[in-house]
Formats: C-alpha cells, sequence, structure tokens
C-alpha cells in the first residue's frame, strides 16, 4: 500500500482541519504508469479520468478573504477582531512600536486562538496587513459576515466590514459543486463515502489504457503541477485489481467509458 500525503495535507490535519474536511468537495484524478514519489510533485503519466460526484464538471471552492491593516500611532493594544460573533483574536496584543510586527503578532495570536475555527492568519510583515483566509468547506457561508477590528490608542481597521467582499483586496468565498463527500458518521475510526452521492467519471484518455495510481485533491483547485510552497491538499496511492490502495475491477480505461466508484473508505490508524 503506498498511499502517500502531500506536506499541505499533513499541516491540514495537524493544525487546522480533518480529514473529512480534506476529502469533502474534493475529486480523484486517475493517472497511467507508476504515482510519483511524493504528492507535492506534479503528476505524471496520462489522466484517464477525473472522479466527481455524478461526472458532474468540478467547480472548485474559492477561500474567501479578509483584510485587516494597523496603522496610527504605534502604540496602544489590539483588542478584538471579530468574524461571524466570534472574537477570533482572543485577547489583547501590545503594539510592538511598529505596525508590520504588530500585524504578525497579531496574526499568530488569532492562529493560536482555539475559538477560531474560521480563518487563518497571516502577515507578510509590511503595511501593517493581516490577512484572513477562510478555511476549506466554507464556500460563500462567510461573504455575508461581518468582520470588526477594534484598538486602542492605535488605529485598527477593516478593508470591509463583510467578510470576503471582494473590495481593497479581499475575496469573495465561493462554493465548491459537484465535489465528492464522506459520510458524517465514523465507525472505529473509518469512515465512507457518501451514500447519497455516485462518483463517476468519464474516460478522456485516448483509446485504452491502463490505470497505475490515483490523486485525490481537495476542494481548491490545483493544476497538478509542482508545490513547492505547501499549498495545495493532496492524496496519491497506487491502483490495481487486488491489494492497492484502490482496486477496480479492470484497470483497463477506455475513452468514453463511465468510470464508477461504488465504494471509498478511509481508516484513521488506531496507533
Amino acid at each position: 500500500m503506498t498511499i502517500r500525503l502531500s506536506p499541505a495535507l499533513q499541516n491540514f490535519i495537524a493544525a487546522q482541519g480533518s480529514w473529512k474536511n480534506f476529502f469533502d468537495n474534493g475529486s480523484i484524478e486517475i493517472y497511467t504508469g507508476s504515482q510519483p514519489a511524493t504528492p507535492d510533485l506534479a503528476v505524471t503519466g496520462t489522466n484517464l479520468v477525473i472522479i466527481t460526484s455524478g461526472g458532474g464538471t468540478k467547480t472548485s471552492e474559492v477561500k474567501g478573504l479578509g483584510i485587516l491593516t494597523i496603522s496610527g500611532t504605534t502604540s496602544g493594544t489590539i483588542d478584538t477582531c471579530t468574524l461571524m460573533g466570534i472574537d477570533i483574536l482572543g485577547g489583547a496584543v501590545t503594539h510592538t512600536g511598529d505596525h508590520n510586527t504588530t500585524a504578525t503578532a497579531v496574526a499568530l495570536k488569532i492562529n493560536r486562538n482555539p475559538a477560531n475555527n474560521l480563518v487563518v492568519a497571516s502577515s507578510t510583515g509590511s503595511s501593517g496587513v493581516v490577512t484572513l483566509t477562510a478555511l476549506p468547506g466554507f464556500g460563500t457561508t462567510m461573504n455575508a459576515g461581518t468582520l470588526t477590528f477594534t484598538a486602542t490608542t492605535c488605529t485598527a481597521a477593516v478593508t470591509s466590514t463583510t467578510f470576503g467582499s471582494g473590495t481593497g483586496g479581499g475575496t469573495a468565498g465561493v462554493a465548491a459543486a459537484n465535489g465528492l463527500r464522506m459520510d458524517y458518521n465514523a465507525a472505529a475510526g473509518v469512515f465512507t463515502k457518501d451514500t447519497t452521492q455516485t462518483w463517476s467519471g468519464t474516460a478522456i484518455g485516448a483509446g485504452t489504457q491502463t490505470a497505475g495510481w490515483f490523486r485525490y485533491i481537495g476542494s481548491i483547485a490545483d493544476a497538478g503541477t509542482q508545490d513547492s510552497s505547501a499549498v495545495y491538499l493532496r492524496m496519491d496511492g497506487s491502483i490495481a485489481t487486488s491489494g492497492a490502495d484502490m482496486n477496480m475491477s479492470s484497470t483497463s480505461v477506455t475513452n468514453g467509458a463511465i468510470q464508477t466508484i461504488s465504494t471509498f473508505s478511509f481508516t484513521i490508524p488506531a496507533a
């Protein structure tokens, strides 16, 4: 068995989301040949089929962005940052005397706040800007959410009081469509595909070719290129008729033929 996880997926499971968050609204791409050594490498072989819900064209999710800016007097405190009625800051941050380093401190405070399950905060260390990026799965949910930023002495402002407004560097979230989903329940660490969905796709490879490996990608658009910055959530695995990560009744895939995955399960190891 050769299941391999991308560095981005490892980081995501460790600190930001869950296995279900990764699988939901994703898709499966099936290729010829052998899988790459690691999933952060570009895809190899010929893409034979893309598995989605009902074989529909997948609309990839776009994660919403909110922008916060620290300016004015270089003293005081950043007091609150509230999104969807939740204080995602979780306590005041004392101004460092420099807007840029203060923005970095605010981003770190947000990311360390256990009450924040909505966004990942980041700062480039310039212009006193903090960027809030929605976690996968929210789609358009937070687009109408109120975003506020308060401070004492210094100035704390939001680009727009509506998260993901698309103004001043913000980005409106876009919901995924026709993505795969896992069921809500798990037993003994095993969870399975959503039984209300048909996971299928029409073969696009020329003629008849042999499936060798697959890549499960998350809800966000992924061109399959090398991922040196650990951005894309990917899981690669082998394909065969038995004893592989994905077992197919036949690995021969003919152009135009419908390919269906009737069962899919994933087991979280107990140790």
